[in-house]
């Protein structure tokens, strides 16, 4: 009885330690279950960080360690919620995704696992949907992380550049896109190089971009190399030609064009690198305008950089060139040497000749009264004849109309397309849509090149001729 009564008194004098994660884990249950909104960060004495949040009736809780091999940290997951049928009992489980922050020789890197499988290139915006409606919680955890890395640790250069400006759910603003791309060292014309794919005397040199060692901001620097990887199938000469604005602190992480438009734009230049394809590429780029007019685009010069029209063409003109197989036809696209827009506006002919059939427009005696009519000094009015017009008018206006021709084409229709042109600079001015509705023809649309209103005083003469037109019809 003695023996049995002196265990009993060492068991109830040891004090079990109440560790930092039992804490919080019990404090999201209890906010759960209480319906609470509430937050807090905690580092424990072994180095660990763990974070909880709540939100009415679920919360999550995070927890940051180091790695065993001491090169990186490891981010684990814990849904705490209630099911409302069933008495509003909170539960916790593990989630099955993870982040891991890995230390490399290059820089450091984040991967995410889902169900022990990596997910390659996928950035913590896209995880948020695994989080039960509790994504804000990736907010702290990147927090925690960006206090214990520095940008340059990330992307080394950026130890000498400007960093760009923070986003949503990226470290310093850098995507894995940039962590990948552009942390190959701290010289950034051997970065730019093994962009380029080429190096020593047909490699870029230091006068590219208008001086290589000028580039102090990284958002610049990440514009540079997008232009390198589009255009790489240029040579050296053509990007000593090239002259980069400052872009300061601008948000890289929406910079560039998508994957499949870029595959596209180095189709392009693979075929059409000509003399005049160069210099339009090289006018473009330096006559880019850093900030627009108040009544336009508002959006970061960095971003709209790569809305350009050129790009988009270039983009356009490499989807279509692909379609076409016949050598004899490539080979003669290729021989014009002709200017983006002209060789764009080509092969917007070519593939529709190989894909749909030219069909004449038909119009009853009274709407041939749109064409040719004057409308100003400069301005016409031109009829579409056939199919192969209105898709070339769309595609040198950038706008839909090209898809209007086979419901145009053959009888008499209840819709008519209209084209004014200026004649001294032989441009187009808009396009017209006239649609017949109960009886009665109505304006339905004007606009001009990429869907854009005309201005005030051209949009008022063409629709006071349209509208006397359309009255004397009926």
């Amino acid at each position: 009885m003695k023996a049995t009564s002196e265990n009993q008194q060492k068991e109830e004098a040891v004090v079990y330690k109440d560790t930092v994660y039992a804490k919080l884990r019990r404090a999201l249950y209890n906010a759960v279950l209480s319906e609470k909104e509430t937050q807090e960060t905690q580092w424990d004495e072994n180095g660990r960080c763990h974070m909880y949040q709540s939100f009415g009736d679920r919360g999550i809780i995070a927890t940051m360690q180091r790695k065993a091999n001491e090169k990186g940290w490891v981010v684990f997951f814990a849904l705490c919620m209630y099911k409302h049928e069933q008495n509003h009992i909170p539960f916790i489980r593990d989630l099955k995704v993870r982040l891991t922050i890995n230390e490399t020789p290059s820089g450091v890197k984040l991967l995410w696992f889902v169900n022990g499988k990596p997910k390659w290139r996928t950035e913590s915006t896209e995880m948020a949907s695994y989080f039960h409606y509790t994504g804000s919680i990736l907010t702290e955890v990147l927090n925690q992380i960006q206090n214990v890395y520095r940008p340059e640790d990330f992307v080394p250069i950026l130890k000498y550049m400007r960093k760009p400006s923070s986003s949503y759910l990226t470290p310093y603003g850098l995507s894995q896109k940039w962590m990948n791309r552009l942390s190959k060292g701290t010289n950034p014309k051997h970065i730019l190089n093994n962009i380029y794919g080429k190096d020593g005397q047909d490699g870029l040199t230091k006068n590219a971009f208008g001086s290589i060692s000028k580039i102090h901001s990284f958002t610049t620097f990440a514009i540079a190399s997008e232009v390198v990887r589009y255009l790489k199938s240029f040579p050296s000469s053509f990007f000593d030609k090239i002259i980069l604005n400052d872009f300061g602190h601008d948000d890289v992480t929406t910079v560039g064009l998508d994957y499949e438009q870029v595959l596209n734009v180095q189709y392009f230049i693979k075929y059409f690198n000509n003399s005049k394809i160069q210099n339009d590429f090289i006018k473009q780029i330096n006559g880019f305008e850093m900030f627009e007019h108040v009544d336009r685009e508002t959006r970061d010069p960095a971003y709209r950089f790569f809305n350009q029209r050129i790009w988009q063409e270039a983009a356009d003109s490499g989807r279509m060139f692909k379609q076409i197989k016949s050598r004899a036809i490539r080979k003669s696209i290729i021989s014009i040497n002709g200017t983006v827009q002209e060789t764009h506006d080509l092969i917007t002919m070519e593939n529709a000749k190989l894909s749909r059939e030219d069909k004449q427009i038909k119009y009853g005696n009274q709407y041939l009264a749109l064409d040719d009519q004057r409308i100003t000094d400069n301005t016409v009015s031109v009829l579409p004849k056939s199919t192969f017009d209105l898709i070339l008018w769309g595609s040198q206006q950038h706008n839909c109309i090209g898809s209007y021709a086979d419901r145009l084409a053959g009888t008499v229709s209840n819709s008519i397309i209209v084209g004014f042109k200026n004649k001294s600079t032989d441009n187009w001015v808009g396009h017209a849509e006239l649609d017949k509705y109960s009886g009665d023809w109505k304006i339905r649309q004007l606009r001009g090149k990429y869907n854009e209103s005309l201005e005030q005083s051209e949009h008022e003469v063409i629709c006071k001729f349209l509208t006397k037109t359309i009255q004397d019809w009926s």
